[in-house]
């Protein structure tokens, strides 16, 4: 019902189905607004400029300066979720899940990190560098490991990077992927001649003490964050040598000092990709489907399971036909996951607690991801999340 003098026009549903956008006008002017279908009125969100076309019909064009952020259009407010932080294009945002606002906070973000920046543990201590020496075929590369209180730095590991590139246990440049939850052992991989190729189907995972010594194989895995978690005194991963997310991925165990993996569960047929550890220590939320080796990057059915350090297994949630639930996150608490139910590359926020599904609550606009591999937190953060470990 517009105020006296005011028109409400060109009804246009949100992808959710959850709002209406429409344009209330006087006078050729126009503000744009949201009805949600309790009766709620968001907005005005922008304002916009159109021109009479006919007796009461107006054509309205896109919005130059929007007020708020059309993200969280059919966002139920859901109190104790604290804010969810990310970046869209180059502009850093700050949405409020209890009140479904979102707000910039920052232009001019940068999402990428330099690829060999300092690895630095939780506490910030210790920090784990590379560092460079030789030119040619003399060319090397060293873990350094450097005590950030006293100054004081041990090579740890070293290794030549140039050679003959034929198997994944050919010479090329160390990347460091992470420290272990008590800071005593650095995981990293060796590229073998620096090429993309090889490291996008898998690497050697390895690991070496932080005081220096032997360092130990692990099997071929993606060398990718999320694929990895520190979890009651072990390492659970994701291993597989193939770049197709869902194609021959098994989740495994492993724990100092001897390191030798293990499945953490037998599942024959199906896949397992990113995961996160519960704050108690005593299990993962792990997102996981049916085997496939279809290539195309938004065949992915992901569903979230939880999976006990004794290797018991419970689905926790089953998304929609062509949709993906990713990128599990647990709250400090332990009692809230969210999560990223995604559709050909077009992710929302979901929460899971107590059993249940909330959301959408934000809209994350579109990744294209990697033969089925999404990130979706690389480029955002929460506030309520538990430290990753």
């Amino acid at each position: 019902r517009p105020p006296a003098g005011w028109s409400d026009e060109n009804p246009s549903w949100t992808a959710n189905g959850k709002a209406i956008l429409f344009q209330r006008q006087r006078l050729g002017h126009g503000l744009l607004y949201v009805a949600l279908l309790d009766g709620a009125l968001v907005g005005p969100l922008a304002r916009v400029n159109g021109t009479v076309v006919s007796s009461g019909y107006a054509l309205w064009p896109v919005a130059r300066a929007p007020r708020e952020n059309l993200t969280m259009v059919g966002c139920t407010p859901q109190l104790g979720l604290g804010t969810v932080t990310y970046v869209r294009g180059s502009v850093q945002h700050r949405a409020d899940l209890a009140t479904c606002t979102d707000r910039v906070v920052k232009k001019g973000a940068r999402t990428t990190q330099p690829a060999q920046a300092a690895m630095v543990t939780a506490d910030g201590r210790y920090s784990a560098t590379v560092r460079s020496t030789g030119h040619g075929l003399t060319q090397r590369e060293t873990i350094w490991v450097t005590d950030r209180r006293s100054g004081r730095s041990r090579a740890v590991y070293s290794a030549k990077t140039q050679g003959a590139t034929s198997s994944l246990t050919s010479p090329g440049p160390i990347m460091l992927l992470r420290w272990s939850g008590d800071d005593r052992w650095v995981f990293f991989a060796i590229d073998p001649g620096g090429s993309g190729s090889l490291a996008a189907d898998g690497l050697i995972l390895r690991v070496i003490a932080a005081q220096g010594g032997p360092a130990h194989r692990l099997p071929v895995m993606l060398p990718l964050r999320d694929y990895m978690s520190w979890c009651g005194g072990r390492l659970v991963f994701t291993a597989g040598n193939d770049r197709l997310a869902i194609h021959h991925k098994q989740l495994e165990v492993a724990r100092p000092p001897d390191w030798r993996a293990r499945p953490l569960v037998h599942a024959p047929g199906r896949a397992w990709g990113a995961l996160a550890c519960a704050p108690d220590q005593r299990s993962v939320v792990v997102q996981s489907q049916p085997q496939s080796n279809n290539a195309n990057f938004y065949a992915t059915r992901w569903q979230l399971w939880r999976v006990g350090l004794s290797g018991t297994t419970t689905q926790l949630t089953a998304p929609p036909a062509h949709h993906a639930d990713e990128s599990p996150r647990f709250s400090r608490d332990g009692k809230t996951i969210l999560f990223v139910r995604s559709r050909q590359g077009n992710g929302e926020l979901y929460a899971l607690r107590g059993g249940k599904v909330a959301g959408p609550l934000l809209s994350l606009g579109h990744q294209l991801g990697y033969y089925g591999h999404q990130d979706w937190w690389f480029v955002a953060d929460w506030s309520l999340a538990a430290p990753t470990r």
